[in-house]
């Protein structure tokens, strides 16, 4: 369960990065209400947003216990959280990639 935690406060970094940079250059939009909003108020709002994102996984990962059996629920929230991150994250990328 750790490794998934890091691999999605990783794979959000990246988001962070690919979606700045898309964003910047208008290559992208943001579909997400809530991130499009913070963008449009401060670029480095969005950007903080999703730094502390990383943060707090960082943060539960170091204390999650690895003695005790982790829940079904949220082992299956998580994969699902990290598929879907690799796929924006891919998404981001191949836009960026074929319009630069």
């Amino acid at each position: 369960m750790r490794l998934l935690l890091f691999y999605i406060a990783i794979l959000n970094l990246l988001d962070a990065a690919l979606t700045m940079y898309g964003l910047h250059f208008n290559y992208i939009t943001e579909k997400n209400p809530l991130m499009n909003q913070l963008y449009l108020t401060r670029p480095w709002l969005f950007l903080l947003v999703k730094v502390q994102l990383s943060v707090l996984l960082l943060v539960v990962q170091y204390y999650l216990n690895t003695s005790q059996k982790t829940s079904k629920i949220l082992v299956s929230v998580a994969a699902v959280a990290a598929a879907s991150y690799t796929f924006t994250c891919l998404l981001h990328g191949y836009w960026i990639v074929e319009i630069v």
